[in-house]
């Protein structure tokens, strides 16, 4: 630095290099800026952007609380639709059979659904047992609805037998048992044909197994009555609860045979909106309330 008279030439030349020390340390920190990353660029819009891509959310029945399963589900099967995802999820159909098990609170609330997630209690029989033609039990209205079916289908030539119907939780067990034993043990296979005690839809008394004229359940199909049930039961409120397309679902291999009792306007919504299943119409219009119009 260069001091001369009276310091005034000092002063000007400190100054000036004080003002070029510090542009050269700004120029240093201007120029180690751009490699600095950006810590707090866009963080908010991530969030909103995943809020807005959820595909679950815009169904009345989609469950907060169960997103994660959404998403996961989903991924393990890419080709469902989010609205099947939904209604699967809530249905508990994401998760392995007989876990996650709640007891129905109201058994003879029609239609109830009753499967390996949804336990019936011990103890519970149906209020209303009567006799179906062939004398097995039932309910009342399963009894009423059944005689109409089966005098309409009398009409056109067609015969069926209600060979099973009400079976309480000890003869569920019995024969659930039973199986066990002719499969050597084979828990697994037997969980594909017969309900585990408790998770029976006979133990409602509104579920039926028919046989036709070649007199077995294996033959029913193929029998005329087995169509004409399948495309007619319907109009009397029943269903057939598990068919060739629900397996994956259910949980149960076909059984064109077994039909449930689940009241007219239920069956005939089902049957109108093409819902195959009991648990999927629970989801949409039971457990959940649709908005006006849906």
């Amino acid at each position: 630095m260069e001091f001369a008279q009276g310091g005034k030439k000092g002063t000007i030349v400190f100054a000036s290099a004080v003002t070029a020390l510090i542009a050269g340390m700004s120029a240093v920190l201007n120029l180690g800026a751009p490699q600095m990353p950006a810590p707090f660029e866009n963080p908010i819009p991530a969030v909103i952007e995943q809020k807005e891509d959820n595909p679950y959310e815009e169904y009345y029945y989609y469950n907060e609380k169960n997103q994660a399963r959404y998403v996961a589900y989903q991924n393990k099967n890419p080709k469902l639709t989010p609205d099947e995802v939904v209604w699967r999820v809530n249905a508990d159909i994401d998760l392995p059979l007989y876990t996650n098990v709640k007891v129905v609170q109201n058994p003879d609330k029609v239609p109830v659904v009753v499967n390996k997630h949804r336990v019936l209690p011990a103890g519970y029989v149906p209020k209303n047992l009567s006799k179906l033609p062939s004398g097995k039990p039932a309910t009342q209205e399963t009894c009423d609805a059944y005689r109409k079916m089966a005098a309409d289908a009398r009409k056109q030539g067609i015969s069926m037998y209600a060979a099973s119907a009400y079976r309480s939780y000890a003869t569920q067990k019995r024969i659930y048992n039973n199986y066990i034993r002719q499969e050597g043990g084979n828990v697994a296979k037997v969980d594909t044909y017969s309900a585990r005690p408790g998770h029976s839809e006979h133990q409602t008394g509104r579920t039926i197994d028919l046989i036709g004229s070649f007199g077995s359940l294996n033959d029913f199909i193929n029998t005329p009555a087995g169509p004409w049930v399948r495309d007619n039961c319907y109009k009397y409120g029943f269903i057939v609860r598990y068919q060739q397309a629900t397996v994956p679902l259910t949980g149960y291999k076909a059984e064109p045979w077994h039909i449930t009792y689940v009241g007219k306007d239920v069956s005939t919504a089902m049957h109108n909106l093409g819902i195959k299943t009991l648990e999927e119409y629970a989801v949409k219009y039971i457990d959940y309330k649709p908005p006006t119009g849906v």
